[in-house]
């Protein structure tokens, strides 16, 4: 197998900007199974081509007006959750579509758009340039550690609310907090996998690690290692077969997942 290609620089950018983000979303992704809530990735997601409609529109960095968007969506959805009498499901409902449709109609009055379109519903991790490395880099220095100061009150939230409650914790201002970040993350992991695959690196990676995880540490340590593992096996794989990375990555992580249940339960 020729190698040469590990060499050239918009591999090393994506796999660099790749393993970044699948650190990133499989924090995001521990919470998100523990909650059980692995639908509110989909609707920022899809809700985000909003934003990277309007910023293709408006010629700004669309990971960037994407980011914007995406973390305003995923404050309110919980605001909407708390004002209406709409249960989590159909706010979710009602936001996938709108926004992605809303997203496609914006994106339609721009030039060329099928191309943009396409590279963001099924990811451009190959694609990945200086300055989009270096806004994911420090989005996710951001996140990580805003997530660091808040992750015990989230977990302890997760778990119970009511008594997070009783034990003094804002559950409000850090669920909006976590929202906010888990919004930023989602937006990132478009730029890997696309907005209709983001949920590959954010779900699965958990759902395997839990498989094998007898603790919560365990859970967070196995995690972000299989969600990297499962990026760098999927860009190598597209590479090696000339297959598209974003797809190439959501499989693998299929295949690990599907793997990994007959295991356990063969074990068992």
């Amino acid at each position: 197998m020729d190698s040469s290609f590990l060499s050239l620089p918009f591999f090393q950018r994506a796999l660099f900007g790749g393993i970044i983000i699948s650190f990133l979303l499989a924090f995001f992704g521990v919470i998100t199974v523990l909650r059980k809530s692995s639908f509110f990735g989909d609707a920022v997601s899809h809700a985000s081509l909003t934003g990277v409609a309007i910023g293709i529109l408006l010629g700004v960095p669309p990971i960037l007006s994407a980011i914007l968007y995406g973390a305003v969506i995923s404050f309110l959805i919980p605001y909407f959750q708390t004002k209406s009498r709409l249960n989590i499901d159909s706010i979710l409902g009602i936001i996938l579509p709108v926004s992605m449709a809303l997203g496609v109609i914006i994106l339609s009055f721009s030039p060329g758009y099928q191309p943009e379109l396409i590279s963001f519903l099924f990811g451009s991790v190959l694609s990945i340039g200086n300055a989009e490395l270096i806004y994911i880099l420090v989005a996710t220095i951001f996140a990580l550690i805003l997530l660091s100061f808040i992750l015990r009150s989230v977990i302890n939230i997760s778990f119970d609310t009511e008594y997070s409650k009783l034990i003094g914790i804002n559950v409000k201002l850090i669920d909006g907090i976590y929202h906010l970040l888990l919004g930023v993350a989602v937006v990132l992991g478009i730029s890997v996998v696309g907005v209709v695959l983001v949920n590959a690196l954010l779900i699965i990676p958990a759902t395997t690690a839990k498989l094998y995880s007898k603790s919560l540490k365990n859970f967070f340590i196995l995690t972000p290692l299989i969600s990297s593992f499962q990026t760098v096996f999927g860009l190598l794989l597209s590479i090696i077969i000339n297959i598209p990375a974003g797809p190439s990555i959501a499989v693998v992580g299929g295949v690990m997942l599907g793997i990994s249940v007959i295991i356990t339960r063969w074990t068992k």
